[in-house]
């Protein structure tokens, strides 16, 4: 009977492990198939104009960046972008020039990086092949840099061209005229990069009073340069904060929990006419490292339209405010005291009478994380929503 037992054990042990076999496959993943989700940067509508996040300066492997022009459309999606533009430099193709180095014909005579033309229409074709296959309901601007010596000339964007071989021109101010008479815009670039003064050269003398420049990066990467900002205002200037990105984004930005740099432009629609009439109209505010840079009108408006302020209790000696921030982006509001708004949170503050008037003070605070003129935190009230 034992013996009847253990036959029967061993061929139900034989069989288990034969269906065992079968059952494992030849490969199988360890881990479920997931794709990367988008970093959402909740914004308010200003004034009745949405606000699209763009990045205006990146570069890809065609000049001296380390994405190709396919990656770095799907990093400024999964960044949270609505916007992006990428710029590769018309001077330097050092990418192009170090892959024709590993590159032998069949007579193993090397092909010299001089004998290559690089047509930057076609980085932008990549670019927008990616686009499409993707599906990202982004706008994709077409611009290259102009690259010259930061001691006279510096680095310039030409933006929203047709043609961006077309505009290329060995005289950088004849460049800036052609981009202009494609219906393009120039960006001047990091303005004190390499220098020690944020003043203009002779070249900019010339090209900014000859009305071929329409905006100036008052921050490039994590750099801010304050009086940038003063120019942008008495010129007439936009307002642009871009990452002018080489390597990845996520190692200057998302692996420190911080959003990209980015210009927000607050435009009807995100259209190419609209996104460039709300540029030539300064319609921008420029964001960095929880920082917002702008003129203090629309640093005004921006701030209303994100804070929800109710008027919650009043007593004879206060009113008590209820104020939510319904962005992605905290706050540093100081009145006596900061207070710091986190996004889609909220908080008490009570505010009391004026010692010399006796009236009631307003919800006016000085916004820590925003700046304006002269190196300025604006000053703004907040209208009593109801």
């Amino acid at each position: 009977m034992k013996r009847l037992f253990l036959t029967l054990a061993l061929v139900v042990l034989s069989i288990s492990t034969i269906t065992a076999q079968k059952q494992v496959p030849h490969a199988t993943s360890l881990a479920k198939q997931a794709k990367a989700n988008r970093t959402e940067i909740v914004l308010p509508q200003v004034k009745g104009y949405n606000c699209y996040k763009g990045d205006f300066h990146v570069h890809t492997t065609y000049s001296d960046g380390r994405l190709n022009p396919a990656a770095r459309v799907i990093e400024a999606w999964l960044d949270g972008l609505d916007i992006v533009a990428i710029t590769d430099h018309y001077e330097h193709h050092s990418g192009v020039r170090n892959m024709l180095k590993t590159i032998s014909m069949k007579d193993s005579t090397v092909i010299h990086y001089r004998m290559a033309k690089v047509s930057h229409n076609k980085i932008h074709e990549e670019a927008v092949a990616q686009l499409k296959k993707s599906g990202f309901p982004m706008l994709l601007v077409k611009g290259g840099e102009i690259t010259r010596k930061p001691e006279d000339v510096g680095h310039f964007n030409l933006l929203f061209l047709s043609d961006i071989d077309a505009a290329f021109d060995e005289d950088p101010a004849e460049a800036f005229r052609k981009a202009k008479a494609q219906g393009g815009i120039v960006m001047h670039n990091h303005p004190a990069w390499r220098r020690n003064t944020s003043d203009k050269t002779e070249f900019h003398e010339q090209v900014y009073g000859e009305g071929l420049v329409d905006g100036v990066e008052v921050v490039n990467g994590t750099t801010f340069y304050p009086h940038i900002v003063n120019r942008c205002i008495d010129e007439k200037l936009a307002m642009f904060a871009n990452t002018d990105e080489h390597y990845l984004t996520e190692q200057r930005y998302g692996a420190v929990g911080r959003f990209r740099t980015m210009t927000i432009v607050l435009a009807n629609e995100l259209t190419e006419e609209s996104v460039k009439e709300a540029i030539l109209n300064r319609r921008t505010i420029a964001y960095s490292g929880g920082s917002l840079v702008g003129e203090e009108m629309w640093l005004n408006e921006f701030l209303n339209a994100a804070v929800d302020c109710r008027l919650t209790q009043v007593s004879e000696d206060s009113r008590m405010f209820r104020l939510t921030n319904n962005s992605s982006i905290t706050l540093t509001l100081i009145k006596n005291r900061p207070y710091i708004l986190e996004p889609f949170k909220s908080l008490l503050i009570s505010i009391g009478r004026d010692k010399n008037s006796g009236e009631y003070q307003t919800p006016t605070f000085v916004v820590e994380n925003m700046w304006h003129a002269n190196y300025q935190h604006p000053k703004i009230e907040l209208t009593i929503d109801e």
